[in-house]
């Protein structure tokens, strides 16, 4: 797949072309978490990981997939890539 102008709807997006798109945001990110700053490769901060997060909140298999790629709920548009627990932390404290 070549490049894609971001952000993109992440509604209107294939599982394949969500890939695709993690994966430039990986790239455009320099390897590093958008909320955290942590690298996608590692664990989150410490706030993230100590946080308490209700797993049950969270659809089958969310925490399988180690980076997310990370959309606004109301209008669709990809934030960028994060760490599933910092995903789950935006979703579960900040709304997002």
């Amino acid at each position: 797949m070549n490049e894609i102008k971001l952000p993109v709807n992440y509604n209107a997006l294939t599982w394949q072309e969500r890939g695709a798109v993690r994966k430039q945001y990986i790239e455009k990110q320099k390897g590093l978490c958008c909320y955290c700053k942590k690298p996608l490769s590692g664990e989150p901060k410490e706030l993230i990981k100590e946080i308490w997060i209700d797993e049950d909140l969270f659809p089958e298999n969310f925490f399988k997939y180690p980076v997310h790629l990370h959309h606004n709920h109301e209008t669709g548009k990809t934030i960028g890539a994060v760490h599933a627990r910092c995903n789950a932390y935006l979703w579960q404290y900040k709304g997002e």
